[in-house]
């Protein structure tokens, strides 16, 4: 085993306080050394079979090192990047770990599947298009799925891992076309699409669902009412002929070809590809979206809503949503969101809009220029592109607040709930918040920020646990967090949720000389609320 993986320090999270079980061998926490200013790691959570750590220890070499849900590694892979390519994204299908290497404006690309129990690996190099710029990346055994867009167009490309053939999946319908997002569905084998269409001033969402073949499976699309545009949509099949869509929707008159405005949240539900009802449900409607607002601003706003509502009118909102994929449960569908609004600065870049460190185009990786951002190729995230006035661009994504709702099965909300996020701010728009709904009724939300887990229990439209904060410990006592970046917390099996980022921590205690008791770590935590 590596030596690094040998300090740990055995604390189970519960609430106000730490926990040290006697005599128990669970291990809870991992750091990484990593160099100053580095993003030297990426997480891969693969739920019971442990989390896997995607490194790069040479310019053209790549690591991938699997720890088991005891935090202790297995095994360790590395390998050679081709013709010095950069990394782009991962993905994981169930089975195996996937790494996409390529370059800007490169054809070339190589795909890297390691297999999640024994850890061997298989390399793929393969050509596709010019100019492709890659806003996704999913993968169905030997099947990888890529969404981009070439020269503003938005463009599907299916390539056969084996053969090392593509082709461009045809996603031509009538009306402009985004590509709004690209999940896996495990447990059904299929890669979900959904595609934002508009054609003169209706906006509709066209979902469709791709086997390993890279063949159609399934189309749905839901029509919105005459005043109304759907702006986003997340599938999901409850069996093979039952699919819901859910999405947010806001007033046609209110969206333009650079910002949309979100309403509420609707959910359509087909059976064999027919439609049997969409529901709509505006956030006035909610108990709690409002949350967020101070006390002197809710009251204002609940005199808004009332106002309108008396006049028989509905109160016109402004709001982005990232809507997660639906949680089912026995009784009823659990919805969730996150609201976020985009943060501007001014164009003070000294690299060029094409490099990595100054391009607003690109999520973060840990070590290549990662994912083009599908936010500024598609105006119905909520803007149309990274320039804002004055030579302002894009500078990341607040988040201000998550709501997590019940929809019974005939579409009808049921309750609302949300958590008000402190301070978070994102290079990507990327979920945030882990929902994990209990068998009891309780719905626990988690999210991390600066080094810090905030947690919030509730059941239905009501609040069991109030938001606290928790510290995550680190290794030694007397230790002191100087800062904390990159943040994530993720349900990850069971009762048990993973936490990582990278910290830069003080112990003038610890006795390291040559350090003067300073280290830059790449931390995990395993966490368990009780």
């Amino acid at each position: 085993m590596n030596r690094l993986l040998n300090f740990f320090l055995l604390i189970l999270i519960l609430p106000g306080s730490f926990i040290f079980p006697a005599g128990a061998q669970e291990r809870n926490r991992v750091e990484l050394p990593v160099p100053a200013e580095s993003n030297a790691y990426q997480v891969v959570p693969l739920g019971e079979k442990g989390v896997a750590l995607i490194s790069k220890p040479a310019k053209k070499k790549y690591r991938v090192q699997k720890l088991n849900t005891n935090l202790e590694e297995e095994w360790s892979t590395e390998g050679d990047i081709h013709s010095n390519l950069d990394f782009v994204a991962s993905t994981f299908d169930g089975n195996s770990i996937y790494l996409l290497f390529n370059r800007y404006r490169s054809t070339e690309y190589q795909v890297v599947k390691v297999n999640a129990g024994p850890g061997f690996s298989e390399n793929f190099i393969f050509q596709t298009i010019d100019r492709f710029l890659i806003t996704d990346f999913k993968t169905l055994g030997y099947s990888a799925f890529m969404a981009g867009t070439i020269r503003d167009e938005p463009v599907l490309i299916f390539s056969d891992l084996q053969t090392g053939k593509s082709k461009v999946l045809p996603i031509s319908t009538k009306g402009v076309i985004s590509i709004q997002s690209m999940e896996v569905d495990i447990p059904h084998q299929l890669v979900n699409v959904s595609l934002v269409v508009k054609h003169n001033r209706t906006i509709r969402i066209v979902a469709r669902s791709y086997n390993d073949l890279g063949e159609l499976v399934t189309e749905v699309g839901a029509e919105p009412k005459d005043d109304l545009a759907l702006l986003n949509g997340r599938i999901q099949h409850l069996s093979e002929s039952e699919i819901l869509l859910i999405g947010t929707y806001g007033y046609s008159n209110r969206q333009s070809s650079n910002s949309t405005t979100s309403q509420g949240l609707y959910i359509s539900k087909f059976i064999d590809g027919q439609e049997q009802f969409t529901e709509y449900h505006s956030f006035t409607d909610f108990k709690h979206f409002f949350d967020y607002m101070s006390d002197r601003q809710l009251e204002k706003m609940e005199r808004k809503i009332q106002k309108k509502k008396d006049e028989g009118e509905d109160l016109k909102l402004n709001y982005r949503l990232l809507v997660h994929d639906i949680i089912p449960s026995d009784n009823q569908y659990l919805v969730v969101a996150e609201v976020f609004y985009p943060d501007y600065k001014y164009n003070n870049n000294l690299y060029g809009s094409r490099s990595y460190w100054g391009n607003p185009w690109l999520m973060g990786s840990p070590f290549g220029y990662g994912l083009y951002n599908p936010y500024y190729f598609n105006p119905y995230y909520g803007m149309g592109g990274y320039y804002g006035r004055s030579n302002q661009i894009l500078d990341g994504f607040v988040y201000t607040h998550a709501i997590v709702a019940g929809i019974d099965f005939s579409g009808k909300l049921k309750w609302d709930n949300s958590i008000v996020f402190d301070n978070v701010k994102s290079s990507e728009l990327r979920e945030k918040v882990s929902v994990m709904h209990h068998a009891n009724g309780e719905t626990q939300i988690v999210y991390g920020n600066k080094g810090t887990v905030w947690t919030k229990l509730v059941r239905g439209d009501q609040v069991l646990q109030e938001p606290r904060s928790i510290v995550l410990p680190t290794e030694m006592e007397g230790d002191k967090i100087r800062s904390s970046s990159s943040e994530e917390v993720c349900h990850w099996f069971g009762p048990y949720y993973l936490a990582w980022g990278q910290q830069r921590i003080s112990n003038p205690h610890s006795g390291e000389v040559s350090t003067r008791g300073r280290r830059n770590v790449f931390y995990i935590n395993k966490i368990k609320f009780q």
